[in-house]
């Protein structure tokens, strides 16, 4: 085999296994998840309609602020900062802040349960 055929074929390898998906780093987290309940700290309770959260690698996407921000995911917390959107565009997704830490209380591939110092959001994937 020529030097010209092994480079050809070693180039066609790279290209395919780069061609894969990424998996996500953030196991069952990464995803499109829909907010079921918000219960806020002084006892009030709200389901929104369409809000979604959208994780995937360091970002997270708010669906009807239409903002992006960046994420940390550590297993057991998850802090969200989202540095163009207003306060007042976060409430409906249980953010009382610009950067939001939250508890991760509970995680599977179809429910997920988020706690903060403001309220706690139950989430289905969607």
């Amino acid at each position: 085999m020529d030097t010209m055929k092994r480079y050809t074929i070693a180039v066609v390898l790279v290209l395919i296994v780069s061609a894969c998906g990424k998996t996500p780093i953030n196991g069952d987290l990464d995803g499109r998840w829909q907010i079921m309940k918000i219960e806020y700290t002084s006892g009030e309770e709200e389901t929104p309609e369409r809000a979604y959260y959208s994780v995937a690698l360091h970002t997270i996407n708010l669906m009807q602020v239409g903002g992006t921000g960046n994420m940390e995911y550590t297993g057991d917390s998850l802090f969200v900062v989202m540095p163009i959107s207003t306060v007042e565009d976060l409430l409906p997704f249980g953010m009382n802040g610009t950067e939001q830490r939250f508890g991760v209380k509970e995680l599977t591939s179809k429910h997920l349960v988020l706690q903060s110092d403001y309220a706690r959001l139950e989430f289905r994937k969607f």
